[in-house]
């Protein structure tokens, strides 16, 4: 499993991860230098990649998976996290990101979009 949390997503959230799944490659978005690309592009790249993303912006990303999805384009899995957790809460969204892993981390997740659930 390969995860990349972007941008609005501390760092701190994949060194922790890390820590309690050592077989987790998870990177921040700063980690492999895509911080800045877009959200087209990110896909695509994380797409090649075999990476799926965890992020916050759940008004737009939802758009552009229907777009790649319309387009005959694939997505490596997307880890939507509601506005009911608090952006500075990373203890809940390490939690719900544990979670998710434990109950899911073994399926295939291309082209699937999950939602963590406080």
């Amino acid at each position: 499993m390969k995860l990349l949390l972007d941008e609005h997503l501390d760092p701190a959230i994949a060194a922790a991860l890390r820590r309690e799944f050592r077989e987790l490659d998870v990177q921040s978005v700063e980690d492999p230098g895509w911080a800045g690309l877009d959200d087209a592009a990110l896909l695509e790249v994380l797409d090649a990649e075999n990476r799926a993303l965890v992020t916050r912006d759940v008004n737009s990303m939802p758009e552009h998976l229907r777009r790649r999805l319309k387009d005959g384009l694939t997505h490596a899995g997307v880890v939507l996290v509601p506005r009911s957790i608090k952006q500075t809460d990373r203890r809940t969204l390490i939690r719900e990101l544990a979670r998710l892993l434990k109950e899911r981390g073994a399926e295939d997740w291309q082209c699937r979009i999950f939602w963590l659930t406080p």
